[in-house]
C-alpha cells in the first residue's frame, strides 16, 4: 500500500489553521488538514467574539503586540477577497477617575509604541457626544 504523502498536515482548523491552509492553497501543495470536531471552526474559535483587536493592550515588542497591528491590517485584504462584510466601528477605553484615567493613558502610550493607527485620548465633551449613554463620571 503506498502512502500519501504531503507537503504540509495542518492540525486544527480553527481561524489560525484555515488561513494557513487557505494561504498554502495558492500553491501547487498537498495539504492535509486534521480537525478532531465535525467541523471547522468548532473549537476555541467558536468563542471569537468578532472583536478585531487594536493592538493597544499587549507589552510593547511581544510577538502579540506585533501579531495584533499585522493581523488586524489582514482583515481588510480578507473581506475584499471572501467578500465579508467589516463593520469599522473603532472602540473606546474609558475611564471614571483620576486612577483609571492614569491607566488609559498608560494604554494610549502603549498603543503609540505598538503602532496603533488613529488612537487619540478624548476629552469628556466628546466622549459624551460620541457616546450619549456613557456614564457622566466619564474623565
Amino acid at each position: 500500500m503506498n502512502a500519501i504523502k504531503y507537503d504540509f498536515i495542518i492540525i486544527g482548523a480553527g481561524i489560525i489553521g484555515s488561513l494557513i491552509a487557505r494561504e498554502l492553497s495558492k500553491y501547487k501543495l498537498k495539504i492535509l488538514i486534521i480537525e478532531k470536531e465535525a467541523d471547522i471552526g468548532m473549537g476555541p474559535s467558536s468563542s471569537n467574539s468578532a472583536i478585531i483587536h487594536s493592538g493597544h493592550d499587549p507589552k510593547p515588542g511581544t510577538l502579540k503586540a506585533k501579531m495584533n497591528i499585522k493581523g488586524n491590517k489582514l482583515w481588510t485584504c480578507f473581506a475584499n477577497e471572501l467578500d465579508i462584510s467589516i463593520k469599522w466601528t473603532g472602540s473606546f477605553v474609558v475611564a471614571i477617575g483620576e486612577e483609571e484615567y492614569n491607566e488609559v493613558k498608560n494604554l494610549y502610550e502603549r498603543a503609540i509604541i505598538n503602532g496603533v493607527p488613529g488612537i487619540e485620548i478624548l476629552k469628556k465633551n466628546e466622549i459624551l457626544y460620541r457616546e450619549p449613554k456613557i456614564s457622566r463620571e466619564v474623565t
